[in-house]
């Protein structure tokens, strides 16, 4: 089972990953004007959500009424997923067809929700809840913000 510390610890290092991710597709599609804006959008947007992850995270994580039952492995994994996409991207792995990784990218921010769903499931507390499922709101909204510009050119 995961700490309160670690848990915030590890969803604010997931967040940076992802913001990180975002910013290096933003390079890599910076010859397309839409592409790159979308995903300098997606990068602000998670280095925001690390921004809250860490403050609601330290106004928190020493309250013993916020003790969590989360399995520690789940967001191991999302970290270690996030962590190898954006070596891929870095590589070049993803390539260039902007419709191949929009699709990958819905993929990832599912497994993301996903993640921050089943910490939800798992936690009684009502402030750790409703942060999680405005986490997990989010990532829906990124899927689907990315899931409707597949095709659109």
């Amino acid at each position: 089972m995961a700490s309160t510390y670690q848990l915030f610890e590890r969803a604010e290092r997931i967040e940076a990953v992802a913001a990180r991710i975002y910013g290096a597709l933003a390079e890599a599609f910076r010859g397309d004007p839409d592409a790159r804006a979308l995903f300098a959008r997606l990068q602000t947007e998670e280095e925001q959500h690390a921004s809250r992850v860490r403050l609601f995270g330290a106004h928190y994580r020493h309250d013993p009424k916020l003790a969590v039952e989360a399995d520690r492995r789940i967001l191991d994994a999302c970290l270690a997923d996030a962590t190898r996409a954006l070596a891929e991207i870095e590589a070049g792995a993803w390539g260039g067809d902007l419709d191949a990784v929009r699709t990958r990218l819905v993929a990832l921010e599912d497994r993301l929700a996903a993640a921050h769903a089943e910490i939800i499931a798992r936690s009684a507390n009502p402030a750790i809840r409703a942060f999680f499922e405005a986490l997990a709101g989010q990532d829906e909204a990124h899927a689907r913000l990315l899931a409707a510009a597949r095709g659109r050119r």
